[in-house]
């Protein structure tokens, strides 16, 4: 467990229980007779040369975005880094169809969640079928082109999750983020990006919290910093992501859409240093406290914080080692929940004679219950594709365990197949349903 990482908690105050006080924090306990504005600037001025002080080079509004690199910040990067170990060695573990259909999980999650932070509408109906529909050149369904951005980030080839290089480059994931999903009069009006401008106000009262960047030419300068900022090995990986992450939002380039873009441009960062399985899990931990993550960017965002992102750094941590502590414990869960299956696998093939391609069949069907998106059902296809079986042997097998009870088949073009009640229980037990 990260228990560093998880434990230095934010108040209702928003004062973090630690030694490290923001620029606006500072200001306010200053027992100085000076305005608060001169006192933050010279705070600012104080910490952004500091020894221990990671510079952004991205300046908004005259001021640059920096990262002290406090004690408990430090301790937590270190222990998300020794603990993403943890998680690809539990990951390698896995059967390789096992991991794939986890994987199917984790984005359909990942997906969910940043819609539901920003209120987009979505089912786990349509975000099972934006990824089937992922999977297939030239198909197309609602979410399915932020799909296979999701699916890319998952692949191990780095050249499919590779970072924007260009202004160009970060409209297109943009797009493909928000395909389909703009209102009327949300569309960028710029030559990349928004001309007017946009406001964030908080919902309950109204209170205006944060204008963005304008017009389009300071977006694109702040934007082009952000580039730099992304290619510079001389910040640590997790604090660089951090801070682009607190930058694209304060920059707000766009109408709509910029939660979902950001959130997927801060995982896109993570996974050039973390597992696949670690980034795409970070969404669900941050809607269910999305009320800290909001909070983490508006008191970063404050006029008199003067862009000092360190606190806002260290809760992006926080959320990164509570998304792998729960990746972890519900990895071992289904882990020995498939051992146990497994075995009981062996002894119902040898009660019911089966042949090796009809338990390879159910075998494959288990994985699919304990690590797959519901509803836990496969295709024809899918299984000779999976397992390397003809067409004949494919059939012969599945009809075998259709007639027996083992399987159900439910649906036409394609028929799908899923383990029956009995078997189900049997193998796996009464609660998999």
């Amino acid at each position: 467990m990260v228990a560093d990482c998880v434990t230095v908690t934010q108040p209702e105050s928003g004062i973090y229980e630690m030694d490290y006080r923001s620029v606006r924090q500072t200001a306010h306990m200053s027992r100085s007779t000076k305005k608060l504005e001169e006192i933050a600037d010279e705070e600012y001025s104080h910490r952004l040369d500091g020894w221990s002080t990671f510079r952004s080079g991205i300046v908004l509004r005259g001021y640059e975005v920096f990262v002290v690199n406090f004690r408990e910040l430090t301790t937590c990067a270190d222990a998300i880094r020794e603990q993403d170990n943890n998680v690809t060695a539990l990951w390698n573990s896995l059967p390789t169809l096992a991991r794939r259909a986890y994987l199917y999980d984790l984005i359909g999650e990942e997906m969910k969640s940043t819609n539901d932070i920003e209120g987009v509408r979505s089912t786990r109906k349509e975000i099972g079928l934006a990824l089937e529909a992922a999977t297939k050149h030239g198909s197309h369904a609602r979410f399915s082109e932020f799909a296979r951005l999701f699916l890319a980030l998952s692949d191990d080839d780095p050249a499919r999750h590779s970072l924007p290089e260009t202004l160009e480059d970060i409209r297109g994931i943009y797009d493909k983020v928000v395909a389909g999903e703009l209102d009327a009069g949300d569309e960028p009006d710029g030559d990349l990006f928004r001309n007017g401008p946009v406001y964030i106000d908080e919902p309950a009262t109204g209170r205006r919290i944060h204008t963005g960047i304008t017009p389009e030419s300071e977006i694109k300068v702040a934007l082009t910093q952000w580039l730099a900022l992304t290619r510079n090995r001389d910040v640590p990986p997790l604090i660089r992501a951090s801070m682009c992450h607190f930058a694209f939002e304060y920059i707000h380039p766009f109408y709509d859409g910029n939660g979902r873009t950001g959130r997927f441009l801060f995982a896109l960062q993570l996974r050039q240093h973390l597992s696949a399985p670690t980034v795409m899990s970070l969404s669900p931990v941050i809607s269910e406290d999305k009320d800290r993550y909001y909070k983490a960017f508006e008191d970063a965002q404050h006029p008199l914080n003067r862009r000092d992102a360190s606190l806002f750094t260290y809760r992006m941590m926080q959320f990164i080692a509570k998304a792998q502590n729960r990746l972890i414990d519900e990895l071992s869960t289904r882990r020995s929940m498939l051992m146990r299956s497994l075995a009981e696998l062996d002894r119902l093939r040898s009660a019911r004679d089966w042949d090796d391609d009809a338990a390879n069949i159910v075998a494959m069907l288990i994985q699919e219950e304990l690590f797959g998106v519901a509803s836990h059902s496969i295709t024809r296809p899918w299984l000779r594709e999976s397992t390397g079986l003809g067409r004949d042997r494919t059939n012969h097998a599945l009809d075998a365990l259709t007639e027996d009870g083992t399987l159900i088949a439910t649906g036409q073009r394609p028929v799908r197949y899923e383990l029956s009640d009995a078997i189900r229980t049997a193998i796996i037990g009464a609660d998999r349903k």
